[in-house]
């Protein structure tokens, strides 16, 4: 009987994980960094209003699209467009959040990038003023 609770418990975690990945996928600060200039991705900056006013820059070629007004701005990318979404906490917060309702929309390319503004600049990568 432990056996197959155990089988059917791991079953769950397996399909519960496997539709949280199939929602958007993520992108290391290392492979946007490779993609940067390259016209193949459109960067998102969707980080926290206070966040965005508090800094003078973004990465480069980011969009700033406030997270509030995601009803209004998601409807003005075509849904094959590769979107990567960053926001200024280290885990997937807004990103996260953001890019599975992107894909809950239909999106067939988003991402979010893992460490976001924080470890982008913790890196020194590159930046650009707003």
């Amino acid at each position: 009987m432990k056996k197959i609770l155990l089988v059917v418990a791991i079953f769950l975690f397996a399909s519960a994980v496997s539709v949280l990945a199939a929602d958007f996928q993520i992108m290391s600060k290392e492979q946007l960094r490779a993609k940067l200039g390259s016209n193949t991705i459109t960067i998102l900056d969707v980080r926290a209003d206070s966040h965005w006013e508090a800094s003078k820059n973004k990465i480069p070629g980011a969009i700033r699209l406030p997270a509030d007004k995601f009803d209004i701005w998601s409807e003005n990318f075509h849904k094959n467009t590769p979107l990567v979404l960053y926001c200024s906490c280290e885990g997937l917060g807004t990103s996260g959040h953001l890019a599975r309702k992107l894909a809950e929309k239909g999106f067939t390319h988003v991402y979010a990038l893992t460490g976001g503004w924080t470890e982008w600049l913790l890196n020194s990568y590159p930046v650009a003023h707003k």
